[in-house]
């Protein structure tokens, strides 16, 4: 199962990164370089830590920090929206004022 995961990953950010650049970026570097960023697709991996009122956003850990996710109050991905879940996403680096979020555009993968 994880073997196919990683296959479905990894397809698909040769895709995304042959097409429009997209590219699986680890949290950490997110945070520590966001001018590299902003504003420009990504694909983030990892597992739902804590999950906000309504489904509004979440919080992803991967294997290097964690960072806050906006669902944009988009309810197809509320099946998914559950502590622990490991999921895939795309979306960008946003910011308001000094604290950094990402938005999510694409739900990739939804695994328990």
């Amino acid at each position: 199962m994880k073997m196919n995961n990683l296959l479905l990953i990894t397809s698909l950010f040769l895709i995304f990164s042959c097409e429009k650049k997209t590219r699986l970026v680890d949290i950490k570097l997110l945070i520590l370089t966001p001018k590299t960023y902003y504003e420009i697709p990504v694909i983030l991996s990892g597992k739902i830590f804590e999950v906000g009122p309504g489904g509004l956003w979440f919080v992803l850990e991967d294997k290097t920090g964690y960072i806050q996710v906006t669902t944009e109050n988009i309810t197809a991905y509320l099946p998914c929206m559950q502590k622990g879940k490991e999921v895939a996403i795309i979306g960008k680096l946003k910011q308001f004022k000094v604290h950094k979020y990402f938005s999510i555009q694409t739900m990739l993968r939804c695994d328990n």
